[in-house]
């Protein structure tokens, strides 16, 4: 969380901004969130999707801020560095660890480190969810800000604009999880999740979660 904070301070004016355009929050020149944690979403896509100059914010803190190699903050930061937007169908939950899941955007099968999910989400039901995930060894946590798909339309129409090439104004390296974070908004996901720390009391989400990929 220091880390995040810190990356989070270097962030530029404009990459809200954009960004916010992007994912369809920005209306009249103010960011409007459907929800508090929602912030988690933008601070995400500014963090990861905003490039300039060819570099996104953590790749310019890197530059900027080199941590001290051998420590936590440099294996971290070297793992930041690695993040990739994903689109997850859990395929089975271990209680108190985290998910075996299916990434259907980028092909392949990762275990989640994450241990609320670990209890909420089940592999019998379809469950999915677009996240950013940062490979840690052997397995990856996401970065904080996942929105379950409740609209697989919707999910599939962002993805069909951009490999049509429609969306010319969402061109660069970060288009995609721009694309699919602002589908998922707009089929109502803030309305099924809520973000608390591993060591907080759960919360209800506004809505009670169907994370259904059908």
């Amino acid at each position: 969380m220091d880390l995040n904070h810190r990356i989070i301070k270097t962030i530029p004016r404009q990459a809200y901004d954009d960004v916010g355009d992007a994912i369809g929050i920005l209306h009249n020149g103010v960011l409007e969130f459907d929800s508090t944690d929602m912030t988690s979403v933008l601070m995400d896509c500014c963090l990861y999707d905003w490039f300039e100059n060819g570099e996104n914010v953590v790749q310019r803190y890197s530059e900027t801020h080199p941590a001290k190699p051998g420590t936590d903050e440099c294996h971290l930061l070297n793992a930041y560095l690695q993040a990739k937007y994903r689109l997850l169908v859990v395929q089975s939950a271990v209680s108190g660890a985290g998910l075996h899941c299916q990434d259907v955007l980028n092909s392949g099968e990762l275990f989640l480190m994450d241990l609320g999910l670990s209890q909420s989400a089940k592999g019998d039901d379809n469950t999915a969810l677009a996240t950013r995930t940062i490979p840690l060894g052997e397995y990856w946590m996401t970065s904080g800000a996942g929105l379950p798909i409740n609209s697989k339309k919707a999910a599939l129409d962002a993805l069909g604009r951009i490999e049509s090439g429609k969306q010319k104004s969402f061109e660069g390296p970060g288009s995609v999880a721009l694309w699919i974070v602002r589908a998922c908004l707009a089929a109502g996901a803030a309305d099924y999740v809520t973000y608390a720390s591993a060591e907080a009391k759960s919360r209800e989400p506004r809505r009670r979660s169907r994370w259904r990929w059908f």
